[in-house]
């Protein structure tokens, strides 16, 4: 064709990361010919590269691998511990996917050479590169067609199956047809968002947008886990989650502008679990928080963070092999190491680091649409309402699984095309930007929805909030984004234009994220409402549901959770008291992992 060129394959895998390279890698080795499409460089976009990263899975299991685990863990207690720690709202039939599949996984990335840095008890210590560069060297082996800095604009269908998509080649400008007999989302979460964020400037969330306008189900969109202790000054470095990454081993001294320590009222128990476990990033999201809207906030809206007791000594220690030389991702954090030797404070503060809801998925990680399959952080998961366990382990046993399952669906089918009227308007759509001579600015709307989310759907919400941030995401729906104009008109690297084509797929999940968060009148994991600061475990165990309708808006609605293993809880309970039973409930009953 003239106006675009065709790719054709078996499995086509959106997304660049941990869970599509795994998918991919999984769907070639049933023999089809796969293609792998990532909207960056291959292995160093989305959120895997960026990761610490920790793989996770039962001791014993680790320990029959060669590595040293706890020999008295065991996966029906790694079960209780994700269960647990995701406030009894976890699919258990994911759950125990997750825990089955994880040495299965392991022995994969020990096998294919991944270098382990640290074993401890029931995990493995490595970087997100080398696990990335690893899952590359393999998909080049197996013979997966890796295409990068190509990002899928829209999917399409014919006869009610996905048939593939249109994409963007972002080097030069080209549109791309992709047919395929089945399609693996895997393109994580939804980071850009908000602002300040953790994650890379290419996740914003398309593939769970098009998913849902494609026909599936999306849920649990309220459940947004922020990372703690994440800096906001200087603006170099906003968004950096350097000091979490040092809290969570040396601890530190949280205080507000008064000179207070934020954390002096809560119970010392959850205060030792949410300080020094991945508890943290609900517990001290919401005590950060908490101080802020009290006006004991700073200048940025976040708190003051210094080493406290913690000596200068055990922190250049521990400096040395978390921030070698005192750089992390090509930061340099020198002047902060000073800071840190004078018990200097520093502004922190929660930013979005995590999605626990998403695409809606079964067991085979099938969507509702025929030919859709979804693996990774862009799906509704494991882990309920809050997540303290590896997402690393996440990405990879759903990427196995969902590629795999793909795979058979492609076996006996043909490809289909759909009409070419469709890949016009999707094309014609997506040059509006480029063509309007006047209008609204991509990236200056961007920071202002950002922010704005932020504020109001951030780790603290209400009733009053959340209808405004409803009703300002609406109107922009109405009137902005089909004015957005770019002032550059060049087709190639036009950041511009990407900024244009993606804030539809951000405001479609906002909407659906507040929408999910208005409704669920109570607090839970990583959801806290000001207004119902109870944990109601007789009304709210149940999934948000979002559907989307043909005229672009969504009907909220729910679904039991899945419990076929452990029984769920009854009562209502004070948040930070179910937090407190749920630490307690760790299979070690020290609330940590």
């Amino acid at each position: 064709m003239g106006d675009y060129r065709e790719v054709i394959c078996d499995v086509l895998v959106v997304g660049g990361g941990g869970a599509g390279f795994r998918a991919a890698i999984g769907a070639r080795e049933k023999g089809l010919n796969v293609t792998l499409l990532s909207k960056g460089p291959l292995a160093r976009c989305g959120a895997s590269p960026m990761a610490g990263a920790d793989f996770t899975l039962d001791g014993n299991s680790m320990n029959m691998l060669g590595r040293e685990g706890d020999i008295n863990d065991s996966k029906e207690k790694v079960f209780n511990d994700i269960v647990t720690q995701g406030w009894y709202l976890n699919n258990q039939r994911l759950v125990g996917q997750y825990v089955e599949t994880a040495p299965l996984l392991l022995k994969d990335l020990i096998d294919w050479g991944v270098d382990i840095k640290i074993s401890d008890q029931r995990m493995i210590f490595t970087s997100g590169t080398g696990i990335m560069d690893v899952l590359l060297k393999r998909a080049r082996s197996v013979g997966v067609k890796l295409i990068e800095d190509v990002a899928l604009l829209e999917l399409t269908k014919a006869d009610g199956r996905i048939t593939g998509g249109l994409g963007l080649d972002i080097r030069s400008g080209e549109f791309i047809h992709f047919l395929a007999k089945a399609v693996v989302i895997a393109t994580g979460g939804w980071h850009k968002g908000f602002w300040p964020n953790t994650g890379m400037r290419d996740l914003s969330g398309e593939g769970i947008a098009m998913a849902h306008r494609a026909g599936a189900d999306i849920g649990n969109m309220e459940f947004i886990t922020f990372c703690c202790n994440v800096f906001y000054e200087p603006p170099m470095w906003m968004g950096s989650i350097a000091p979490y990454m040092l809290s969570l081993i040396c601890g530190g001294r949280l205080t507000n502008n008064l000179g207070e320590d934020i954390l002096k009222e809560y119970d010392p128990y959850v205060v030792q679990v949410g300080t020094f476990t991945e508890w943290n990033k609900s517990f001290i999201s919401l005590a950060t928080m908490k101080e802020v809207r009290d006006g004991r906030g700073l200048k940025n809206g976040g708190v003051h963070y210094q080493r406290g007791d913690a000596s200068w000594d055990f922190i250049n220690m521990v400096a040395s092999i978390v921030f070698p030389n005192w750089k992390y991702k090509a930061i340099d954090l020198s002047s902060w190491a000073a800071m840190l030797e004078n018990d200097i404070p520093v502004e922190v503060g929660p930013a979005v680091e995590y999605f626990d809801g998403g695409i809606i998925v079964n067991e085979r990680f099938e969507t509702g649409v025929g030919g859709l399959f979804a693996a990774g952080e862009c799906t509704l998961g494991a882990f309920g309402a809050n997540r303290v366990f590896s997402a690393i382990t996440e990405m990879l046993v759903h990427g196995k699984d969902a590629g795999e399952n793909a795979a058979d669906y492609a076996k006996d089918k043909e490809i289909s095309r759909p009409d070419t009227d469709i890949i016009m308007s999707i094309k014609e759509g997506a040059e509006k930007p480029l063509s309007r001579r006047d209008g609204i600015s991509p990236p200056k709307l961007r920071r202002e929805i950002q922010i704005r989310a932020h504020r109001k759907l951030g780790p603290i919400r209400n009733k009053e909030e959340l209808e405004g941030f409803i009703d300002f995401l609406k109107g922009i729906r109405e009137d902005k984004l089909k004015d957005l104009a770019t002032a550059g008109k060049g087709r190639i690297y036009n950041k511009e234009w990407l900024d244009a084509l993606e804030l539809p797929n951000i405001v479609h999940l906002l909407l659906s994220a507040a929408k999910c968060a208005l409704l669920r009148t109570e607090s839970r994991g990583v959801h806290y409402r000001e207004d119902y600061p109870v944990t109601d475990n007789d009304n709210w165990m149940v999934e948000s549901i979002v559907k989307h309708s043909g005229d672009g808006d969504f009907e909220i609605g729910a679904r039991q959770v899945s419990a076929d293993v452990m029984t769920l809880p009854k009562g209502k309970v004070p948040y930070l008291d179910m937090m407190k039973k749920m630490m307690e409930a760790h299979s070690d009953t020290g609330g940590k992992h």
